[in-house]
């Protein structure tokens, strides 16, 4: 069967072939488009529902309207509750970020940037109010806050079969996630994508797409 790829570099067929039964639960952190460079809009389309999608203000409206058995959140994740300060970028939404510094570089580029209070939340406590069965993978979209969104995570209790987070080099966040025992398996040229030890069978670290393919098995 021909499949439709939404996602910016395939991300979506490889997910594809790890999880081709049935239905799944997904978390999408910094969604930007229901449609556009969606890594979840196949897996939606399959029938996965009640899966969770956060995004600050731009194109949040079309989250909310078609996804509508998603759980659409309009708030930031990052490692503490409260507020913070979020650039966004009106003529580049999908570069918004809580990040000063990559909010400076698009001011150089000549992309006006708007500041605002918004509120955030903790990778664990939206996994504790919205979360009530496991999770098959967690995609983490955050502009150069990826760092603090995985370090509100809590990793013992909440442990997604697959996480996958945009990176172009290897970052210093990766040690978090290999001590919460979790196997680096593939980098794609954008995403580095991360197996859970209990779903990994002996192999190392350095893989091959087909290899991560069989990392995962009972699931």
């Amino acid at each position: 069967m021909t499949m439709i790829s939404y996602a910016q570099n395939g991300e979506d067929v490889l997910l594809d072939r790890l999880f081709p039964h049935g239905p799944g639960f997904y978390i999408d952190v910094g969604a930007h488009d229901p449609v556009h460079l969606s890594v979840t809009k196949h897996f939606y389309d399959r029938g996965w529902s009640e899966s969770i999608s956060t995004r600050n203000r731009w194109r949040f409206a079309r989250l909310r309207d078609q996804r509508p058995r998603d759980i659409n959140l309009n708030v930031g994740v990052s490692d503490r509750e409260g507020t913070m300060t979020f650039y966004e970028a009106p003529g580049a939404t999908g570069w918004s970020t809580f990040s000063r510094a990559q909010a400076d570089q698009l001011r150089a580029r000549g992309l006006e940037v708007i500041e605002r209070t918004v509120p955030v939340i903790t990778l664990a406590n939206l996994c504790d109010r919205y979360v009530n069965r496991p999770i098959d993978f967690l995609k983490i979209d955050a502009e150069s806050h990826e760092a603090e969104v995985i370090r509100g995570g809590d990793w013992r209790r909440w442990r997604p079969r697959v996480v996958l987070v945009e990176s172009a080099e290897r970052p210093a966040w990766e040690t978090d996630l290999l001590e919460a025992e979790y196997l680096f398996a593939i980098f794609d040229g954008i995403n580095r994508f991360y197996v859970r030890s209990e779903n990994a069978r002996p192999a190392s670290q350095a893989q091959h797409a087909s290899q991560f393919c069989r990392r995962l098995h009972h699931v």
